[in-house]
């Protein structure tokens, strides 16, 4: 587990954020040329990208917030601006109705971008979830003693708590 894996200067590097926007490349350099490949521009697929990025990120921290409630009304500033509590279902429903609204504006079939979208955005899923895995942002499951397991005793959730609940 390595939630970070440098500095430059002043500026952290944070294995999660890395890869969230290595993931965005990917999959925007990827869609970009099937989009080309159909014979649309490339500016639909950097737009389509943007929506996405705007609205995965703008969705999953909503959808925390309105699944966290009582954090969000403890203490709103906090909640909204913390950097952890994304939830990725909730920015995948918010960038379909961007990009499904941008879609209509452009006359566009919303399944012929989403159809060309899929591959990229399975891969740029998994490129985050190898971002939450370095992190050790708690999402790994519960402790268990198998030989195959993986230990992150110093993850955000560590998985040494269900044993001893004092950490």
């Amino acid at each position: 587990m390595y939630p970070e894996i440098g500095q430059i200067g002043p500026i952290h590097i944070h294995s999660f954020g890395l890869m969230v926007a290595l993931a965005f490349l990917t999959a925007n350099y990827l869609f970009t040329k099937e989009v080309k490949r159909r014979g649309y521009s490339e500016e639909i697929a950097s737009v389509a990208t943007m929506f996405a990025f705007v609205g995965g990120l703008v969705g999953a921290k909503l959808f925390h917030l309105i699944e966290n409630y009582q954090e969000f009304l403890a203490d709103p500033v906090d909640a909204i601006f913390n950097p952890g509590g994304l939830t990725f279902y909730g920015g995948l429903i918010l960038s379909i109705v961007m990009i499904y609204i941008y879609s209509r504006r452009k006359k566009i079939m919303f399944m012929t971008l989403a159809d060309a979208a899929a591959p990229s955005l399975i891969l740029a899923y998994g490129i985050g979830r190898i971002g939450c895995q370095l992190a050790g942002d708690g999402d790994y499951g519960i402790p268990t003693d198998l030989p195959w397991a993986m230990g992150y005793p110093n993850g955000y959730v560590s998985t040494l708590a269900a044993k001893n609940p004092e950490l």
